[in-house]
């Protein structure tokens, strides 16, 4: 009996132990450098967005061009632990021809991390560095950046050549498949 009391605290030991390594091997794979090529969701135009992380610290550089003129809002999406997609237009559950923010939900998962500060113009082209999350945690928290997506929004919807959201008046008609402002228009999976 006293053996097998023995063996069985040493396997849970090296278990531990085992766990201890994994987890800093996970540390390890929180630095590096990631990128995401973007491809057209709702806009016909595509960019890049390069990203360095060091522990608590993250760089990152978006460059897109061929936006319609507005603001446009940058995102990292997806849940921690499970790797994010990017939708295909068989998402548009309206079937109005586009895959609007709550269609492209379940593919790309909620919203990590804000990387932009609500830039607007037909190009984007910015470096931008983090110590945390928009939820206030450290970015280190995010684990592997490979198991997220960016999606860049705003597409314009009503033809007059800006993005913005039709819904100025407040009352809900604009959301969420008319609100251009959160309209997909890129979106790349981080690899």
């Amino acid at each position: 009996m006293r053996n097998r009391v023995v063996a069985a605290t040493c396997c849970g030991l090296l278990f531990v132990l085992g766990a201890g390594t994994s987890a800093s091997a996970g540390a390890a794979s929180r630095a590096g450098d990631f990128s995401a090529d973007l491809l057209p969701l709702n806009k016909d135009t595509t960019g890049t967005v390069d990203l360095h992380q060091t522990g608590s610290n993250l760089e990152v550089h978006v460059s897109v061009d061929g936006l319609d003129d507005g603001t446009h809002l940058a995102h990292i999406h997806g849940m921690r632990q499970a790797e994010a997609e990017c939708p295909a237009l068989s998402a548009d559950a309206n079937m109005d021809g586009r895959v609007d923010f709550a269609e492209g939900l379940p593919d790309y998962g909620p919203v990590q991390l804000t990387l932009s500060r609500g830039e607007a113009g037909t190009m984007l082209d910015y470096v931008r560095a983090f110590r945390h999350l928009d939820s206030g945690d450290g970015i280190a928290s995010l684990g592997s950046l490979d198991q997220y997506a960016i999606v860049i929004h705003g597409v314009d919807l009503e033809g007059d050549g800006v993005v913005d959201n039709p819904d100025v008046d407040g009352n809900g008609a604009g959301e969420p498949p008319g609100n251009e402002i959160s309209m997909p228009a890129l979106c790349g999976v981080i690899e």
